[in-house]
């Protein structure tokens, strides 16, 4: 870990009317790699905390994935099947990725203006719709959360572990799949009557590596030629594995 955080505060609490941040965080790595073989990967985050503001407060983090643009149609039944219905919603800004941990459940009892204005919660985030029934939109963004939720894109379950009331960490779990870009980390510290007493920012990025990002930016830039190349590779290892359970 970076001790330069945890050095700001000790300075921050022996010299309290020098100090303008109740919170501190930072991440342990700010770059993640994909590779091959990437199996998943954690941003872990830490970082400190007034003490003397902790027990009347309330420490949320939001990790926020790269936005993309999406369009949604609910399924309807035509005869007995179900198909692509005909109404369609459009994201303009929905995150690839969504989490949220906190050191008390009940953030979501403070003021739902506070929660809209600081985008804490997936119902509060600003995805740009172009739709304008309100009833419509709650249901498409409640499935697009379980489609994220079933694909390891989406937590509410993860905690901040708080040692003697200062001091916190917290992990986000990014799945197999996670989209390449940046991540938003914004950490929030609100007082018990919705008041916002402190924010950070911080970001993580998450790129492709080695043969893993050229096969990535062949599939952006040239999808039918990675088809074909991928419908070949097949092929190939199709015969190969035929071949060699012919001669066994």
């Amino acid at each position: 870990m970076k001790p330069l955080i945890f050095i700001i505060f000790i300075i921050s609490q022996i010299y309290p009317s020098q100090s303008r941040e109740s919170l501190l965080t930072d991440i342990v790595d700010e770059d993640i790699n994909i590779t091959a073989s990437f199996d998943g990967a954690k941003i872990i985050i830490y970082g400190a905390v007034d003490k003397k503001l902790y027990k009347d407060t309330i420490l949320i983090i939001n990790v926020i994935g790269p936005s993309n643009h999406l369009k949604i149609r609910n399924k309807e039944k035509y005869l007995g099947v179900w198909l692509a219905g005909k109404d369609e919603i459009e994201f303009m800004d929905a995150p690839g990725y969504y989490a949220i941990a906190t050191n008390n459940d009940n953030y979501t009892n403070l003021d739902a203006n506070v929660l809209k204005n600081l985008q804490i919660g997936w119902e509060n985030l600003n995805m740009n719709l172009n739709y304008s029934d309100i009833k419509k939109i709650d249901s498409y963004k409640n499935n697009l959360k379980i489609f994220y939720k079933n694909r390891g894109l989406y937590h509410l379950d993860h905690n901040i572990d708080v040692l003697r009331e200062t001091l916190f960490r917290a992990e986000f779990i990014l799945p197999p799949i996670t989209p390449v870009g940046i991540y938003t980390i914004k950490s929030f510290l609100i007082n018990n009557d919705g008041k916002l007493i402190s924010s950070w920012n911080n970001s993580v990025k998450v790129s492709k590596d080695g043969m893993a990002e050229d096969l990535y930016d062949l599939s952006i830039e040239h999808p039918f030629l990675y088809g074909l190349l991928a419908a070949l590779g097949a092929l190939i290892a199709g015969y190969i594995g035929s071949e060699i359970f012919r001669r066994i």
